[in-house]
């Protein structure tokens, strides 16, 4: 009883790999995989590439021996502009071609100075959570009771505008109130 057991074990697990082997045979990608299945390169994937030519015009300046190179920043430039970096901002070039200034004639007179600030302490403001005494007492947000620009209807005034040919800046701008509800205990405190 013990040899047959002995010589039932090999011939399992011969019996698996085989069925293993013929599985993965079987299986597209795993053929693919293994080697087992030759792909040709696709006729349509093939293409010949039109080969490099130099441009008939082309003409380079005449290299001068001690100059610098114009692409090449000083060690002393360099440190300006990592100290200071506003400096290195005001050297670009800032020669415009008239289709820029038109565009920028075009699109009205420039913001005043220090918007992006106030734009983004507004932002800041707007963005911080009331805190729970200031949602119990209903104090609300900085903006509590003040007016902002009612966005559908500014954009339907624009629209009327720009259909009618008027400048952009005619009519009045639609505003919405940002009141806050009443928070619990005002509520309580307004019943006696």
């Amino acid at each position: 009883m013990i040899r047959s057991s002995r010589l039932a074990a090999p011939a399992t697990l011969a019996v698996i790999a085989f069925a293993a082997t013929l599985g993965l045979a079987g299986c597209s990608d795993a053929s693919k995989t293994f080697g087992l299945e030759v792909t040709p390169p696709d006729a349509y994937d093939v293409a010949s590439e039109a080969p490099l030519s130099m441009p008939p015009d082309l003409t380079l300046p005449a290299p001068q021996p001690g100059a610098p190179r114009p692409q090449q920043v000083s060690a002393s430039q360099q440190a300006e502009e990592v100290l200071a970096p506003q400096t290195a901002l005001a050297k670009t070039d800032t020669s415009m071609g008239p289709g820029q200034e038109a565009l920028l004639q075009q699109a009205g007179p420039p913001p005043p100075a220090g918007i992006r600030a106030t734009v983004d302490h507004q932002a800041e403001l707007e963005s911080r959570s009331p805190g729970f005494i200031s949602s119990l007492m209903s104090f609300g947000g900085a903006n509590n009771g003040q007016t902002i620009v009612n966005a559908s209807g500014e954009q339907r005034r624009l629209q009327e505008n720009a259909a009618l040919g008027a400048p952009a800046t005619t009519g009045s701008t639609p505003q919405q109130s940002t009141a806050q509800p009443k928070g619990l205990l005002d509520r309580l405190f307004s019943i006696f």
